[in-house]
Formats: C-alpha cells, sequence, structure tokens
C-alpha cells in the first residue's frame, strides 16, 4: 500500500503544481505578451485558443489534487491525529473545496468570455466602445465577467498555495508522530 499511497501523493503534488504553475503563467507572462498584439480581435482569438486549451489541464489538475485527497481522507477518522493536524486537516479540507469551486467557476466563466470573443465581444474588442450606448452595454458585461474571471483566478491561485502550505505542515506534523506518520501514508 505505501506504494500506491505515494502515486497518489505524487498525483497530488503534480496536480498542484500544474494547476497553480499554469495560472501564474497566464497571469505574469502569456496575459501581458498578449498586449504585444495591436489588432483587437486577434488579440482576443489567441487569448481564447491558449485559455480554452490549458482549461483542459487545469481541470484536470483539479481534478487529480482533489480526488486522491478525498481518497486518502475517507481511510482515515481523523482520531489517529493530533489536534494540530485534525486541524490542519480540516483546513485543507476547506481550502480543496475553495480550490475546486473557484478553479470550475473561473473555467466556466473563462469559457463564456472566450466565446464572447468568437463573436466581437471580447475584452480587447470591446474597449474601443464602452462609451457607445449598446455596444457600451456590451462592453460594460464583458469587463463585468473579465473582472469576475480575474477575481476567480486570484482566489483560486491563493487556495492553491494555501493548499501547498497546509500539505507540507501535515508532512511536518506526520514525522512528530509515530502513529501519524505510519497513517499518514494514505494522505496525499
Amino acid at each position: 500500500m505505501a506504494k500506491l499511497s505515494s502515486a497518489a501523493w505524487i498525483v497530488h503534488d503534480v496536480g498542484l503544481a500544474a494547476s497553480l504553475g499554469g495560472t501564474l503563467f497566464g497571469r505574469l507572462a502569456m496575459q501581458p505578451a498578449l498586449a504585444q498584439i495591436r489588432d483587437a480581435r486577434e488579440h482576443d482569438l489567441v487569448a481564447t485558443v491558449a485559455w480554452r486549451r490549458f482549461s483542459w489541464l487545469n481541470l484536470a489538475a483539479h481534478g487529480a489534487f482533489a480526488a486522491t485527497w478525498v481518497v486518502g481522507r475517507t481511510m482515515l477518522s481523523g482520531r489517529e491525529v493530533s489536534r494540530t493536524a485534525r486541524t490542519l486537516t480540516c483546513a485543507k479540507d476547506a481550502l480543496v473545496g475553495a480550490s475546486l469551486a473557484t478553479g470550475v467557476a473561473s473555467v466556466l466563466l473563462g469559457r463564456l468570455l472566450g466565446v464572447r470573443g468568437e463573436r466581437g465581444l471580447g475584452p480587447a474588442q470591446q474597449r474601443t466602445y464602452e462609451g457607445d450606448g449598446h455596444r457600451g452595454a456590451e462592453a460594460s458585461r464583458t469587463h463585468q465577467i473579465q473582472r469576475a474571471v480575474g477575481l476567480l483566478g486570484l482566489l483560486n491561485l491563493a487556495a492553491n498555495t494555501a493548499i501547498i502550505g497546509v500539505t507540507q505542515a501535515l508532512a511536518m506534523e506526520g514525522n512528530k508522530s509515530m502513529k501519524f506518520s505510519a497513517l499518514s501514508r494514505w494522505l496525499p
């Protein structure tokens, strides 16, 4: 069973790394690079294609770290760990839930934003119409969706970063207790 739990821990960590790293790349490298594209429609279409491709990987990554955590969690009652480990475990439960919720919502709203971009209503295209009646209303809707995606992305980034920290704290806590050390092999 130790090999199975080691494999689960690896899947858990790779899932977290993929989600965190991909989101950081998109926010800190790809989005600023897209600013170099002068044509607004092309800008929106390139962003849509890139984020659409990443969204599948991101969803799979979230599924990987959440599934391994949930499976590992169901194998322990909580009585076998210290008060500190129990608190950390509950914190990680909440963070995994928050990560899943913000990750899936971000992907769904990002898809909506991408569809708007394909219809000529993308963020870069709408910046030129913000003071223009009907087009201004469409621009405002696009801007609201874009802001929601950005906020959800930041919340997801924070949740995933916190999951990494709590996971490490749990690993260190496991080293303090022989009983928990033996049983924590079931947790990713």
